[in-house]
């Protein structure tokens, strides 16, 4: 009876890994931020697990039996062992394992003169030119001239398109891209024939009306 107790248990916590492949890998030190998704596993205690329990803005999570418990700011190693302090109240040597399902704070905005403008999720640093090619590309790159890149802390700095896509490599030697960082293709500045001609005839009126006085 307890060996098929005990595989029950070990099947039950590798559904429970399964459903978890697309959690993200990080390291036992990343710090849990508010607005993260985690998910705990408590091995032969499906009463405990929880899946896609959100950190909420006070910086607690809500666990059933247990009540809130802080999350943000600790490591997930150091959370991992508070969970598993507060379960040790109810199971015996409890095996806990907490893994980070969803960053949403961790993105880069990429806006402008790309196929698919919008939040790229990051969870290191990125290059520029790899930012761009999340977004779909720059929509027709020989147009394009610009890109201002726009940091966390507002500081802001301006690149060449034909300098992040040199074959020269120390003119690619920009800085990476952080969380929260936000890069900006410049649209290129098109002639726009149809105001041109607007503006051609207007001046061509007021030039005929001024030699009429």
């Amino acid at each position: 009876m307890k060996r098929v107790l005990k595989i029950g248990s070990l099947l039950c916590m590798l559904l429970f890994l399964t459903s978890n492949l697309r959690a993200q890998s990080v390291d036992n030190n990343y710090v849990i931020k508010k607005g993260d998704v985690v998910s705990i596993a408590v091995m032969g205690h499906p009463e405990f697990s929880l899946e896609r329990i959100i950190v909420l803005p006070d910086g607690y999570v809500q666990f059933p039996g247990l009540g809130s418990i802080q999350a943000s700011g600790m490591t997930v190693k150091s959370f991992t062992k508070l969970v598993s302090d507060n379960v040790g109240k109810y199971v015996l040597n409890p095996i806990v394992t907490v893994f980070i399902s969803e960053l949403p704070s961790q993105i880069v905005n990429v806006i402008g003169f790309v196929n698919k403008p919008g939040q790229v999720p990051v969870f290191e640093k990125i290059s520029i030119m790899d930012a761009i090619s999340r977004a779909g590309g720059i929509k027709f790159i020989k147009k394009c001239k610009k890109i201002i890149i726009i940091r966390a802390d507002q500081s802001y700095e301006e690149v060449l398109v034909k300098d992040i896509y040199s074959d020269d490599v120390t003119k690619r030697k920009f800085k990476l891209l952080d969380i929260g960082d936000t890069v900006y293709v410049v649209e290129p500045n098109e002639l726009n024939w149809s105001k041109l001609s607007f503006f051609t005839s207007l001046g061509y009126i007021i030039l005929s009306v001024v030699r009429m006085f």
